[in-house]
């Protein structure tokens, strides 16, 4: 009898609690918030099939994890099995600013969408020499703009200075860092007249911020509120999350289809050349650099040291003026990899695909904050985004022009015995500047480029100074009349098939070397007719790196994509 009725308890006590998740769990709500507590290999096969939100590291190989669950995916998810709790969602006292003067007057509230509008308006007004609007796209799927403000002292002469961008709320519910983006651009034009240190940044940073990069998400509900989730959505207008749907990388599927906001910032990247970037996030306090795609064990970055100093800089300043705040993991800094592995982001898209250097950087625990809460972070962290931009100017930075007409030309600039094919950087036209952060050190730096010697110089790097290079290359034959020579051509770059190699002339006797994104080796020859066909029909999908080198230089490299 005592059996029969210990039996009937347990199947109460499941149906109970089968009961109790799915009547939190509504699916008609377009995502809701849950929380598993899961063993290592759970934890990867939830990341790679469902949006995690945050890990907690509980020690014995447990995990506490945070997950966002989209209304299309609620019965995948239920039919993992894995015993679950409905996250309560956060209703914090928010109120909302329904002018840009209301939204100023105390910096104690949220804008409306269409104060939001009217503040990056105002700017470009009140400012017109400081600050330019520019839109990254249009209009989203959910008929909202992304915008993005432009803060220079030469708004149409960039120079020589490196370019810097700060952006926030790619998740729709993560609205702190869309209130601290906007306050940012307020403090610089309003602070430039008359302190020092903010001039010497917009004089020499060509800065671009954009407050919110997903409003369909923010916006969800009603243009005059926001809230957390479901009221404001993590997931953009389509039902998906844009920092999981970037092009992959180190992978053979590193292309699929893009949501417009991803399109858009892929192709603003790209025409930037960003020398630093930052994406700010909600829900934790922590500062996290690459990779978000591998642990610090399966790929450190080339500049790892550099990363964590960049990291424990920016926490130890919020330290500084609030001691309870940005603690999480080391003490307010991670490897995004070593936190928990995600793919699709866009700081590894940014990082991997565009030489830059990206980190993430969540500013608050709650992912909408009280609003009479705010001007307190805001004195927490601001100082940290002002020495950020800063380390933009240090390390190596110069111009690379033709030894023979003095015009700028476009070069790889690599650091021997330490860069990989993704952390070296390019001197852009139409300059032919390049701006290179490194930790403080002696290092043997190669430039080059196509139809050049390629030239070798010891620089020494010092923290937070600047230590400039200018260089001219000298063009294959070193003489007026070899000008026209026809330079390394490398075609067709993307491709599906063969990948051409033709040679000048005068070059012999070259080893061919294409490195995979892991800098594995996966072919290598030595070239003695001008032209070398690679067939790449077997190879991966990705992004490779074509060196050659002669006499044992570095004489060209190029990246290609398979």
């Amino acid at each position: 009898m005592r059996k029969i009725t210990l039996a009937i308890l347990c199947c109460l006590c499941v149906g109970i609690m089968a009961y109790a998740q799915s009547a939190q769990f509504n699916p008609a709500w377009p995502e809701t918030y849950v929380q598993v507590r899961v063993g290592q290999s759970d934890l990867d096969n939830l990341a790679r099939n469902f949006s995690v939100d945050k890990v907690t590291h509980l020690g014995n190989g447990l995990f506490d994890v945070r997950l966002c669950v989209g209304s299309r995916e609620y019965d995948t998810f239920t039919a993992t099995g894995i015993p679950f709790q409905h996250v309560s969602s956060e209703k914090p006292q928010v109120n909302m600013a329904t002018s840009y003067a209301q939204l100023i007057q105390q910096w104690n509230r949220y804008p409306t969408y269409s104060t939001y509008l009217a503040a990056m308006d105002t700017f470009r007004t009140q400012f017109p020499q400081l600050c330019e609007i520019d839109t990254i796209l249009d209009q989203t799927p959910g008929g909202h703009k992304i915008l993005v403000a432009h803060i220079s002292s030469s708004l149409h002469d960039r120079g020589t200075r490196p370019s810097v961008f700060y952006s926030s709320t790619i998740h729709g519910d993560e609205v702190v860092g869309y209130y601290m983006m906007i306050r940012l651009i307020y403090y610089l034009l309003h602070n430039y007249a008359t302190d020092t240190e903010v001039q010497q940044i917009v004089d020499n940073v060509d800065l671009w911020i954009c407050p919110i990069e997903n409003p369909d998400g923010t916006y969800h509900t009603s243009n005059n509120n926001l809230n957390s989730s479901p009221y404001s959505t993590r997931y953009n207008f389509n039902g998906v999350d844009l920092n999981r749907s970037y092009p992959l990388v180190g992978a053979a599927t590193a292309f699929r289809d893009l949501q417009p906001e991803v399109q858009a910032m892929i192709e603003f990247g790209s025409a930037h050349h960003f020398t630093l970037s930052a994406n700010l996030h909600g829900g934790a306090e922590v500062f996290n650099y690459p990779w978000d795609t591998w642990t610090s064990y399966q790929r450190p970055h080339a500049d790892d040291n550099w990363w964590y100093y960049l990291g424990r800089k920016f926490a130890d300043t919020c330290h500084t003026y609030s001691s309870s705040y940005m603690h999480e993991e080391d003490n307010g800094v991670t490897e995004g990899g070593d936190w928990y592995v995600i793919t699709g982001s866009r700081q590894d898209y940014y990082n991997y695909y565009l030489q830059c250097r990206e980190v993430t950087i969540e500013v608050c625990n709650s992912k909408v904050l009280q609003s009479n809460y705010l001007p307190n972070y805001w004195g927490y962290i601001y100082h940290s985004f002002l020495n950020n931009l800063k380390e933009a100017q240090y390390g190596f930075s110069g111009v690379v022009t033709d030894s023979l007409t003095l015009e700028p030309i476009e070069a790889s600039v690599v650091i021997e015995n330490h860069d990989d094919n993704v952390s070296f950087v390019y001197a852009h036209l139409p300059m032919g500047d390049y701006h290179r952060p490194v930790k403080g050190g002696t290092y043997q730096v190669t430039y080059s480029a196509a139809g050049y010697y390629p030239k070798t110089i010891t620089l020494t790097a010092t923290d937070e100074q600047a230590t400039v290079q200018n260089v001219a290359l000298v063009p294959y034959g070193y003489g007026v009349e070899n000008l026209d020579k026809p330079l390394v051509e490398v075609y067709p770059n993307p491709t599906a098939g063969d990948l051409h190699v033709h040679l000048p002339a005068d070059m012999s006797e070259v080893v061919m070397t294409l490195y995979d994104a892991a800098g594995h080796c996966v072919c290598q020859r030595t070239l003695s007719q001008p032209e070398a066909v690679i067939p790449m029909q077997e190879l991966p999908s990705g992004v490779y790196l074509l060196c050659l080198t002669k006499g044992g230089q570095r004489v060209f490299q190029q990246k290609v994509v398979r």
